[in-house]
């Protein structure tokens, strides 16, 4: 006999996200607690509270996917009197395993449209299933990107992602974003820019722009209009004292006027994250890029000799498959030419229905994975410290985040760190009259308001790791 299965009570409409995943995962998380909110549900902080919870999964690489699969399993184990949905990433790719290895979801719901969560949740409510029959929703993603309307933060006090595409048109042969998220959809720059305000007018003071490839932005939908360039004069256009920093650019199509727009205008960080991913050639052609190791320097030479205060960020695969000890040492070689600020060091992880991941033979024992990444980080290690270790004695500006309590330490990000990644500033001798916030819990966004988040200025007086220590000086607003 059909009948509802574990359906929220339309009497206490309450509602909890874990949110896993990247930055863009996280846009999409706020996109359907705002849209939820909006429509009358209570967006709460913690599962305890919710009459209806939601997973948003992360489906890029294994490990990911399987903390996806464990935290969905744990909420389902704790909570088997409350419906638990399955979105994101992962839910898009595996709509179907997911319904079938999990009976006891109530639903699944693709990522390409986020904001038509209500619509997901009502046929939650109103459908009636049989038991263990999981309703799966994977809408369209359409033209363009709808207007986030974000009425919640899940960053930091006065940080956020701003996204400003999504999919990509790239055909990595290690990558299954263009399956998971689709082909690149742009948003224009008017709704940006609209959201830009609202944010701004909030009191946001950093601005972390987000896609797949954020040099392949274009305004309009037929890919003709004005690129990347357009966009950033036109929110730097805007009054105020701010922080606008790109992330994710495809270093083929990098923009040197990017760099230069940067030293002309500092709100523009100067600080870049270029997918490099290997310095062998013959490894980045199995990977389905067209780069090379001597064109990737020449170009890191182009940006520095721009603007010297530039930081640079890249992430680099080891182990991928074919990749020989004479591969590797390329990578190494490039790894210590470059001299790059941060460097991130992942192990392959075959991705099924891409081509790297069917591919047969070639691959790479893990526990070699695992030394070729360890020695990696090795190698890059005291190059970060050196490349902090420039600021010495330098006065620089500082996005205070945190206070430690009882004490004049608060924690803060320099324009050379993007949030969640790099390494922190440390703050000695702020004044107590006036802290900064705490930082984000996991679901919903701390009691202190983005206005008391401030820019002040500092020394740096030594490097700890890959965090700086400074002194306060005064507040810059």
């Amino acid at each position: 006999m059909l009948s509802p299965v574990n359906t929220p009570p339309v009497n206490d409409p309450s509602v909890y996200i874990e949110n896993l995943g990247c930055a863009k995962n996280q846009v999409d998380a706020e996109i359907m607690g705002a849209r939820l909110e909006a429509a009358g549900w209570r967006w709460v902080s913690a599962p305890e509270q919710a009459s209806l919870i939601l997973v948003n999964t992360c489906g890029f690489i294994e490990p990911a996917q399987q903390e996806s699969i464990d935290t969905a399993l744990a909420v389902l184990a704790a909570h088997p009197d409350v419906p638990v949905a399955l979105t994101g990433c992962l839910a898009q790719r595996f709509s179907g395993d997911l319904a079938e290895g999990m009976p006891e979801l109530a639903g699944v719901f693709g990522n390409r449209r986020p904001e038509r969560i209500v619509e997901f949740v009502e046929r939650l409510l109103r459908e009636e299933r049989d038991p263990g029959s999981p309703l799966v929703w994977l809408p369209d993603g359409g033209p363009h990107l709808a207007d986030p309307q974000r009425s919640r933060l899940l960053s930091h006090a006065g940080s956020v992602f701003l996204k400003v595409a999504e999919g990509c048109n790239h055909n990595c042969s290690f990558c299954a974003i263009p399956s998971i998220r689709g082909v690149q959809r742009t948003r224009e720059s008017s709704s940006i820019l609209e959201e830009f305000r609202v944010l701004r007018g909030r009191g946001l003071r950093e601005f972390n722009l987000v896609a797949q490839d954020l040099a392949a932005w274009y305004d309009g939908q037929d890919g003709t209009g004005p690129g990347i360039m357009a966009l950033l004069e036109t929110l730097l256009a805007e009054p105020g004292d701010f922080w606008l920093r790109p992330l994710y650019l495809y270093p083929d199509t990098f923009p040197l006027q990017i760099v230069e727009l940067s030293r002309r205008d500092p709100r523009l960080l100067p600080y870049f994250d270029l997918s490099f991913q290997h310095g062998s050639v013959d490894i980045l052609r199995r990977m389905g890029r067209p780069g090379e190791a001597s064109r990737y320097l020449d170009l890191i030479s182009s940006i520095r000799e721009i603007n010297p205060d530039v930081a640079l960020r890249s992430s680099f695969i080891v182990g991928f498959p074919g990749e020989r000890e004479n591969h590797f040492q390329q990578l190494l070689d490039f790894v210590q030419a470059a001299e790059l600020e941060w460097v991130g060091v992942f192990e392959f992880s075959p991705q099924a229905g891409t081509p790297a991941g069917d591919r047969k033979g070639g691959s790479v024992p893990a526990a070699e994975k695992r030394r070729r990444r360890e020695r990696l980080e090795a190698l890059q290690q005291p190059i970060t410290t050196r490349r902090l270790e420039r600021f010495l004695g330098r006065t620089i500006p500082v996005l205070l985040e945190e206070s430690i309590q009882g004490t004049d330490i608060a924690l803060g990000r320099s324009r050379m760190q993007a949030p969640e990644v790099d390494g922190l500033v440390v703050v000695h001798g702020v004044r107590t009259d006036a802290r900064a916030g705490d930082r984000t819990g996991a679901h919903l966004p701390s009691a202190a308001p983005p206005s008391a988040v401030r820019f002040v200025d500092a020394r740096v007086t030594g490097v700890t790791g890959v965090d700086l220590q400074a002194d306060y000086l005064g507040d810059r607003d």
